[in-house]
């Protein structure tokens, strides 16, 4: 008897020990929105302690630190937006090199905030450009510039600067670099961040560059520090739609 006992116990071990399959049979889901109609459920003592801390923080992002030509969007084939951070991309690489890079590269999807028309704020900036980004320099083979004219060709237009095309059939046609016809064994030097420079967003070609310089210098940052120098100088921030991408 005291056999079958240990036995029935050390069945009942085993089945209770043993995995169990669980199915889904049924899910629900709820938006609880963060607005003023959860105000009433916020904690007193978390709003007390970030108060002075928010205060600080909207007083530096409040500060108004140039003054903008026209509101600037990003768009395809080119933009305001798009033009004009490739164009501070190119200056700021070129100033980094102390010789001019020949073009820029800028993807339309980091641009994740229009500028406005007037004042500009260091919150403008950050709005902008929320990523940690870095400039990168890279050199690259006209064929390899020529296949990455091509993608953007696909997608309709990308940000680019120090360059010009035409997209005609879905490629890229009559590119030139610095005003010259693009030459396929010649080394270019392409400003970009480092997100692009990895070959994301599509951008293969930029992945498997001749060379590469980690400026170390955020694209942030490179933004900020070109609108307080502009400002600095009395002039204006704007941009203009120059045929640097024409759709045939």
């Amino acid at each position: 008897m005291k056999n079958r006992i240990i036995i029935l116990l050390i069945t009942i071990v085993l089945v209770s020990c043993t995995h169990k399959q669980w199915t889904l049979l049924d899910a629900n889901t709820i938006a609880i929105p963060i607005d003023s109609s959860t105000e009433a459920n916020a904690d007193s003592d978390m709003k007390a302690y970030i108060a002075p801390i928010k205060s600080e923080l909207d007083e530096a992002m409040n500060q108004v630190i140039a003054q903008s030509v026209e509101e600037m969007r990003s768009g395809k084939p080119e933009s305001l937006l798009s033009n004009w951070n490739a164009d501070v991309y190119l200056y700021q690489a070129s100033e980094y090199l102390k010789n001019q890079v020949d073009l820029a590269v800028v993807n339309l999807g980091s641009l994740r905030a229009p500028l406005p028309q007037g004042n500009l704020t260091v919150g403008n900036i950050f709005q902008l450009m929320p990523f940690e980004n870095e400039l990168v320099i890279l050199w690259l083979k006209g064929s390899e510039v020529k296949k990455l004219f091509d993608i953007f060709a696909l997608e309709g237009g990308q940000g680019i600067a120090g360059a010009k095309f035409e997209i005609k059939n879905q490629k890229a046609d009559n590119c030139l670099i610095q005003g010259k016809p693009i030459e396929m064994d010649k080394l270019y030097t392409i400003a970009t961040n480092d997100f692009l420079a990895s070959g994301n967003d599509r951008m293969i070609p930029l992945a498997t560059p001749e060379n590469r310089i980690d400026t170390g210098l955020k694209i942030r940052n490179i933004l900020m520090e070109f609108v307080i120098k502009e400002n600095q100088k009395g002039r204006k921030i704007q941009s203009k739609l120059d045929g640097r991408i024409k759709v045939l």
